[in-house]
């Protein structure tokens, strides 16, 4: 899950599939040594900048922000040039935590379902960001239709973080705000607005950087192939 670099080519290793890059006068380097360490060390300040707000927040705040320092740090080793990286974390290790990560929040969110209270929108972006790191880490190889629908779903993340209108997106319910009675029906949430999750102005900064480091990952992943 790293980059490799030998004479003037490049290789980089993700998710268990090696794919090249020429160098010097052999086609464009997609993601050279260079700008995987500048991403590195980006996703390490995003990683320190969740953790911080981690540690400060509470409730559905605080499991908000584990997913985004889960992402963050494996983020980090996805981009690590294999001369920093001395780990050498296997990939079934990163789709086991980001699959259970997931499912922790879809638990979650049946869980207040089943309260009858609102669930914020935000969550569903949380479960798919989740799913999708489970797919970046995969052995199988990459389907090109994908990894598009991927690239322009994080691109479009991206933008809605630098202008900030994830905020606008925060404290809505999901369409229906449909909830579980306690005799097992479907009803309505009795609550009104959903849990607000943002709630630091530099997650503006961190989340776009955040999203757009994945769009180009799978960008990077998809054409290195």
């Amino acid at each position: 899950m790293s980059m490799r670099m030998s004479g003037g080519h490049g290789s980089v290793v993700a998710g268990g599939m090696s794919m090249s890059s020429a160098g010097h006068g052999g086609g464009v380097s997609i993601l050279p040594t260079w700008l995987a360490v500048i991403w590195t060390l980006v996703f390490i300040a995003i990683f320190v900048v969740h953790a911080r707000h981690l540690r400060e927040t509470r409730g559905q705040r605080r499991l908000w922000h584990s997913g985004h320092v889960l992402m963050a740090l494996g983020m980090t080793f996805m981009f690590a040039p294999a001369s920093i990286d001395h780990l050498d974390i296997p990939h079934s290790f990163w789709q086991l935590a980001f699959a259970g990560g997931a499912l922790v929040i879809l638990a979650w969110m049946l869980t207040e379902a089943a309260e009858r209270r609102a669930i914020n929108a935000l969550w569903i972006v949380m479960a798919i960001d989740l799913a999708a790191m489970v797919y970046m880490f995969s052995p199988n190889g990459y389907r090109a239709p994908l990894s598009w629908l991927l690239v322009a779903y994080f691109a479009a993340q991206t933008l809605l973080w630098a202008t900030d209108r994830m905020r606008t997106i925060d404290h809505r319910a999901l369409p229906g705000a449909i909830s579980i009675t306690p005799d097992g029906a479907l009803g309505t949430a009795t609550a009104t607005a959903a849990a607000p999750l943002i709630c630091y102005r530099d997650l503006r900064i961190s989340m776009s950087a955040m999203t757009l480091g994945m769009a180009y990952m799978f960008a990077a992943m998809q054409l290195l192939m």
